[in-house]
Parts: structure tokens; sequence; C-alpha cells
């Protein structure tokens, strides 16, 4: 109870999300995965005094993990036809014809630096999980008080891409190539881990919802992340500013990579920057309310009434 008074954003949704999941299970035979045992484990843990504020500070992320692994059961049953054409059709006509993802790889693709520009972006793509826990570990140590409102904003996006993924399930680049609907695309996070000792093929079984590319939350993640530093950051170092490069970078990588269109990373900027705006918005409202004067009241001159004497 104390925690969901001091987070009622965060553990009100964790709440809401287990009782839709045990509904989900009940009635679509959606079994127990893992991540549910490592959670009741880690309630159980709770049960520690001394761990305990650190396990229900970061049980969220796990929250965040069991969820998506839900995707893959839940999405079989509720999700509705995949969308592959429309996606094409719509970044061709804003590119006179042309498909990001297949005129990247085929121009860049011939260069000598290839084998580093591949390394250095599936480095930052596959950051993706890891990412939100440091900049978690980094707002809990230094900036504690804010920490929640990442937390909260972190679940809202991941919550908000959860729920279009399954009401607009959209087929990425690689896979619209595999069947067809694209010329040839190398899937190149696949490739580059294909030659770490066969990693490539446990990363594509490791895909939970292979058509869930819109949004891209491998770009909102970084860019709640950007907003985070930089709102926190900005009046002390202006350099806190480049890390705008994060989300952007990414942007081109996802592209770049065949994961996602134009518009997933469009779409995942934009998604990002309102969940950070959602959680501290009216924080930063309050803060300008208290901080306004108070209204000086002016003294009205007293007439005397002649009737009166």
């Amino acid at each position: 109870m104390h925690a969901y008074q001091r987070r009622p954003v965060v553990y009100g949704a964790m709440i809401v999300y287990t009782i839709a999941s045990i509904g989900l299970m009940a009635t679509r035979s959606v079994g127990l995965t893992s991540e549910h045992v490592i959670l009741i484990g880690i309630l159980v843990f709770s049960l520690v005094a001394k761990a305990r504020p650190f396990v229900w500070d970061w049980l969220p992320f796990l929250f965040v993990a069991v969820m998506f692994e839900d995707l893959t059961s839940v999405s079989a049953a509720l999700a509705g036809t995949v969308n592959a054409a429309a996606p094409i059709m719509l970044e061709r006509s804003m590119l006179g014809g042309a498909v990001a993802t297949t005129w990247l790889q085929a121009h860049l693709g011939a260069g000598g630096l290839v084998g580093a520009l591949n390394a250095v972006l599936t480095s930052e793509y596959l950051l993706h999980f890891a990412a939100p826990l440091a900049a978690g570990l980094w707002l809990w140590i230094r900036h504690r008080d804010r920490f929640g409102h990442f937390i909260a904003a972190y679940i809202i996006l991941m919550t908000s891409g959860f729920i279009v993924y399954l009401v607009y399930p959209e087929m990425p680049p690689w896979l619209a190539a595999r069947n067809g609907l694209l010329p040839p695309v190398h899937r190149i996070v696949g490739e580059s881990l294909e030659q770490l000792r066969g990693f490539g093929s446990f990363y594509a079984g490791a895909d939970p919802e292979p058509n869930a590319a819109m949004p891209s939350l491998h770009v909102a993640v970084p860019m709640l992340i950007a907003c985070t530093v930089v709102g926190l950051t900005r009046r002390r170092h202006r350099s806190a500013w480049l890390w705008v490069l994060y989300p952007l970078t990414i942007s081109f990588g996802v592209v770049y990579l065949g994961e996602h269109y134009i518009a997933d990373a469009v779409i995942g900027l934009a998604l990002g920057l309102c969940c950070y705006l959602l959680v501290e918005a009216p924080e930063h409202l309050r803060t300008i309310w208290k901080g306004r004067p108070l209204p000086v009241p002016v003294p009205t001159e007293v007439v005397p009434c002649v009737e009166c004497g």
C-alpha cells in the first residue's frame, strides 16, 4: 500500500493489467510464462523488510517483460489482420517510389565501412532492454525523486505500444521481403549475431511477435531516455542536448537494419516525447502555480454616505 500511495499510476497500471491477464488466462487459455514465475518469486522476496524498497521500485521493469512475453499468446487470439502492403505503399508515396530500407542497404552496403556501421547500429539496437535499466539505475542513485516519473512514463509507453501491436499488427521490411512484397532485405541484426557462434538463430527465435513494427519501441524508449536526461541536466550541462542523438541515430538504424519503416520511427519519436510530457507536465504546472505570487488585495477607498451622515 505504501508503494501504491507513492506511485499510484505505476502500480495502478500493474493491478489493471494483472486483472486483465488473469481474465485472458481463464477465457483464452493463455498459460503462465517464466516471467510470471519470477514475478511471484520477487513478490515473496519483497517480504524481507530490507529488500522491500528496492524490489518495489524495480518491479515495474519485470512487469513490462511479463507483458511482452504475453504478447505472443495474446496476439494469436486477439490481433487483427497483419498490415503488409499498406506501409510499403505509404513509404513509396513519400519517397517517390522507393522504400528507405532497400535503398539504404543497396547504397550503404557497398561501402568499405559497412562492417563497422553494422556493428555499431546492431549494438545500439540490442540495447533496447538494457538502456532503460541503465537509465533507471542512474535515476535511482542520483535523482531518486524522478525515478517514479520515469517508471510511469516507461510503463505508459510500453503499454501503448502493446495495445497498438494488437490493434494494428504491421509486417516489418525484412519479413515483407521474405513474403515477396519487397526486394531482398538483409536482417542485419540477425546476420551480425550469426557470426557469434549462431546467436542469430537464437535471436530470431526469441522475437515474441515479428509483426510488431508500428510504432518502433526501439526508437520510443531512447526518446524517453533522452527527454528525461535533457530535462534533468540541461541547465547545468548544455552537453546534455547531445542525448538527442541517441533516438535520432537509432531511428536511422532501425530503418537501415530492415526492422522498421520511416513512419514507425517517426511515430516512435512522437510516442516517447508524448509519454514524457504526459508524466512531467502536471509536475511542471504545479511548480509554476506554486511559484506565482499571491494576489495582493487592493484597498478600496471608503466613500462616506451623505444620507447616513
